[in-house]
């Protein structure tokens, strides 16, 4: 299999040959040292990939002629990350590992305690996308995760469902992981910021029947508590 991949949103399975836009076409003739001849994966990141070969290595509008066209099943489950925004490259880490384990979408979320503005966090969204598709490029992951506008922690409870959600908590009186289970393969879990969710927060997510589940005796970082969580809801999910 070949070492580079790439992405076109734009893919489909009619074309012979797809025209590289010019940051992907960089990436693979600049940065990765592609060249005539060479095979390349690219997919779209709706399951939909070629294996292709380099036609014309131009730095800015690589062209790829298609080889073979491979459609991917769609996963089981559908998994929701919603997640609290991080100050800093955490977030970027945060993205990149959900994205990796195979999360299906990606909720940014302000609350009492995050550091930044929401306006803020809007104008990041295509700095976000771009640790996304580098994040399934790396993993092989043929799915792009959807990312969703941030929004308050509040207003994402009040307009979405959340039949089967959990959230990782360092109050007491967690519940048992396997407690939680999904009649149609989807599932949300929340984790907070640093510093937690605030008190009334936590009274918001069990108003809003959200399953308060632990993640050990110690406190995680935010990053650790996504990998961890998100690997504990899937293979919870996965038995059930």
């Amino acid at each position: 299999m070949s070492d580079f991949r790439c992405y076109a949103p734009d893919l489909d399975q009619a074309k012979e040959t797809i025209e590289l836009s010019q940051f992907e076409s960089h990436h693979l003739i600049s940065t990765n040292r592609a060249r005539k001849g060479d095979s390349v994966i690219v997919f779209n990141g709706l399951g939909l990939e070629w294996e292709a070969m380099v036609v014309d290595a131009d730095r800015r509008k690589c062209l790829l002629h298609r080889n073979r066209v491979i459609v991917r099943k769609a996963p089981s489950l559908e998994i929701t990350l919603a997640v609290a925004i991080i100050k800093g490259k955490t977030f970027d880490i945060i993205l990149r590992q959900a994205t990796e384990l195979g999360t299906s979408c990606i909720q940014p979320l302000v609350t009492e305690r995050t550091q930044v503005r929401l306006d803020e966090n809007r104008s990041k969204s295509d700095k976000w996308s771009q640790q996304l598709i580098e994040a399934c490029k790396q993993s092989g992951n043929p799915w792009l995760p959807r990312l969703k506008q941030a929004v308050k922690l509040e207003d994402y409870l009040e307009t979405t469902d959340q039949t089967c959600s959990c959230v990782a908590s360092l109050e007491a009186g967690t519940q048992p992981w396997n407690t939680l289970k999904s009649s149609d393969g989807k599932a949300t879990l929340f984790v907070g910021p640093e510093g937690d969710f605030s008190p009334g927060e936590y009274r918001l997510l069990e108003d809003h029947k959200i399953l308060p589940v632990s993640l050990g005796a110690y406190v995680l970082r935010s990053e650790t508590a996504v990998t961890a969580g998100l690997t504990r809801l899937r293979a919870v999910l996965e038995r059930n």
